[in-house]
């Protein structure tokens, strides 16, 4: 299992194209197997300028996506 918080790869980043589709994502994440982090500052989890759903799979790999 992979720990994200021990040294080495943290996240991957990806950008999206907008805010409707990150929410689409976000609604579909669950069905795919990946859990949402820090929902309850979403979409700014990564602070007040930054558009992001954080998401982590069972193995503990996260993925930053990011909206513009």
């Amino acid at each position: 299992m992979h720990d994200r918080t021990r040294p080495g790869l943290n996240h991957l980043a990806l950008a999206v194209s907008g805010r409707a589709r990150l929410d689409a994502l976000r609604a579909d994440c669950a069905a795919h197997g990946w859990s949402e982090l820090f929902a309850g500052t979403y979409p700014h989890a990564g602070g007040p300028d930054h558009t992001a759903l954080f998401v982590e799979n069972a193995e503990g790999f996260e993925v930053e996506l990011v909206a513009p």
